[in-house]
């Protein structure tokens, strides 16, 4: 499935409106949407209304709304920022990209679905619709990391008590949710959620401590240009210098490194 990617294009690296018009790609990252808002209802209607002890549903409760929003907007920014493309016809010399005809620089790649060459382009990923690139891995980074704790959250939460509770015969009556349907949802969401997330968590922080994309190293292939250290390359894609910033998905990794060069510790 081809897309078109609708942005304003814009002298230099500017700021530009970027969606990609893929079918999949919509129906993923909505789905994802679905999931999250799902579990955060199934959390409350189950668990943390019927809960007696309003301290414990109001600390709890808060703590995984502030992940699934932090995720989401994470999931947002990944998904509306451009990942990195390549200016379409890009000054003459250097190899020309035969599909998008720009002038590709070293370490791009063209994606079929965005239609254009990303700069650092580890993969294509249709739950945030987008490639994942040089300029939103850092928002890619933190939606799988908020998911990961956040399904973990309601896994510990919500699964065990009530793993518990039916293994020993005993369910809260004032739970709209039969256990049955509640264990599945469980299992299904957050289970997966959290095995899946981690997991791409865990590929991601790899790719960034060793500054080689997913497509290097299938490849086999090495950055040209290494930064030399697992400690630079996590500044050059979360920013300079270590901050709150690292963990925020309101935080531009583009304004961060603008304050820094790349060769300062």
């Amino acid at each position: 499935m081809q897309a078109c990617v609708p942005a304003l294009e814009a002298p230099g690296r500017t700021r530009r409106v970027w969606f990609v018009c893929d079918v999949l790609g919509i129906a993923c990252a909505a789905g994802t949407w679905v999931l999250v808002l799902g579990a955060a209802g199934v959390l409350l209607r189950a668990l943390l209304l019927p809960a007696r002890d309003a301290a414990y549903g109001v600390a709890h409760g808060a703590l995984f709304h502030l992940l699934a929003f932090l995720a989401l907007a994470a999931h947002e920014r990944a998904m509306l920022t451009d990942p990195g493309s390549v200016p379409l016809g890009a000054a003459p010399g250097g190899p020309r990209c035969p599909l998008c005809g720009c002038a590709r620089p070293p370490r791009a790649n063209h994606c079929m679905v965005c239609q254009r060459c990303i700069r650092k382009m580890d993969h294509h990923c249709p739950w945030v619709n987008n490639c994942v690139g040089e300029d939103n891995q850092k928002y890619f980074l933190l939606f799988t990391l908020y998911t990961a704790l956040g399904s973990l959250h309601l896994l510990l939460l919500l699964a065990v008590p009530a793993l518990r509770g039916y293994a020993r015969g005993e369910w809260d009556s004032h739970s709209t949710l039969t256990p049955r349907a509640s264990l599945v949802f469980l299992l299904l969401v957050a289970l997966k959620g959290f095995l899946f997330a981690s997991a791409m968590f865990a590929t991601q922080m790899h790719a960034i401590c060793t500054d080689r994309t997913r497509i290097e190293q299938l490849q086999r292939e090495g950055a040209e240009q290494g930064r030399g250290s697992t400690w630079m390359n996590v500044k050059a894609v979360l920013g300079h210098p270590l901050s709150l910033a690292w963990i925020s998905p309101f935080a531009s990794p583009q304004a961060q490194r603008a304050r820094g060069p790349r060769g300062v510790v």
